[in-house]
């Protein structure tokens, strides 16, 4: 009895130990299998990686690079001209996306494919540049409505500039040649007096007569536009300042609607880029006449709330209009100016 149990014991033993090392045999089977395929997974990886950058462009090159003009290369047959005039394999649209590093830059654009477009009088209009003295408006005119008949009124000193000013006068006026009527010269067509003056500036400032009613702006700026190709071609290289419509007081806008501050804004704004289209300079009055709220300053004013007072509202005018010249070395800078050689 006690062999025959001692024998079954060390028999059961060994079966159980050769099962479990089976078991531990077959477990580090399972993970060499695990990890030969992981390692078989990386090496493929590896080389496609490895194909993909030996397929890429060459260096000093960039393939489909894609960003927003201006910063876009060359493209299409300006490319491949740079590259050596060689085509290289594959679909058109691929080769032609191909840009050299050294093209990379700034787009070059052909006359006249580009225009900047201004949308605010304040980038428009002429800066400050120094002071001119009075002499600088020797060859110079003003054409305009009863704000320009002030300076003959008032026996305002603009330097002997010719005042073209009429009571009522519109832009129409001008281009339909009609008949006006100047203070100190009588009946005249306004366009042949500056016509035979032929001088070398021309300051205008028209609207208030014309604005008075609400609706009138659409026709007022159509003639305006018709009023600068005239000047144009009669006074050949004249330099036509082109002024705001200045604002007025409330009491005025109130019985005169059209000459609302908002009103005078929107309009002064398609007037500056007439003004830059038909390369007039901008004259922004309302940095003088305005006050915070966008009326006429009451010290400026004359009783009326539409005029400028005869002392400090025209001399205003003429400090704006001496500190606003567009600049030239030859203008007649006041001494001690920004620009004076004294």
């Amino acid at each position: 009895m006690g062999i025959s149990h001692e024998y079954h014991s060390t028999h059961g033993r060994r079966r159980r130990s050769k099962a479990g090392t089976g078991l531990r045999l077959a477990g580090v089977i399972a993970a060499i299998l695990l990890l030969s395929l992981a390692v078989t997974a990386i090496l493929e990886n590896g080389e496609k990686q490895s194909e993909a950058v030996q397929q890429s462009p060459a260096a000093g090159t960039a393939a489909n690079i894609l960003a927003p003009l201006p910063m876009q290369g060359d493209t299409g047959a300006s490319a491949a001209d740079s590259a050596g005039g060689t085509a290289g394999e594959g679909s058109g649209a691929a080769d032609a996306a191909a840009v050299t590093l050294e093209q990379f830059g700034p787009a070059r654009q052909a006359a006249g494919a580009h225009q900047v477009k201004a949308y605010d009088s304040s980038v428009i209009r002429q800066p400050s540049c120094g002071q001119v003295d009075l002499s600088y408006f020797s060859d110079a005119a003003l054409l305009g409505d009863s704000l320009t008949v002030g300076f003959s009124d008032y026996s305002i000193n603009l330097g002997g500039a010719l005042i073209c000013g009429y009571t009522g006068v519109g832009p129409d006026a001008i281009v339909n040649r009609s008949a006006v009527k100047s203070r100190v010269r009588g009946s005249e067509v306004a366009m042949d007096v500056l016509t035979a003056a032929q001088p070398k500036k021309l300051y205008i400032l028209l609207g208030t007569n014309t604005l008075t009613t609400l609706g009138a702006a659409d026709r007022f700026l159509a003639y305006y536009g018709q009023m600068l190709d005239q000047l144009r071609q009669a006074l050949p290289g004249c330099v036509i300042y082109v002024q705001s419509i200045p604002p007025v007081r409330p009491q005025a806008a109130a019985k005169k609607p059209g000459l609302a501050s908002d009103v005078l804004r929107s309009v002064n704004e398609q007037l500056a880029k007439l003004a830059v289209d038909k390369g007039c300079v901008y004259l922004d009055l309302w940095e003088a006449f305005a006050d915070e709220n966008g009326n006429l300053k009451e010290m400026l004013a004359a009783p009326d709330g539409v005029h400028f007072s005869a002392g400090n509202g025209y001399g205003a005018w003429v400090t704006y209009l001496r500190n606003h010249a567009k600049y030239s070395a030859s203008n007649s800078w006041t001494m001690g100016s920004a620009y004076s050689a004294e």
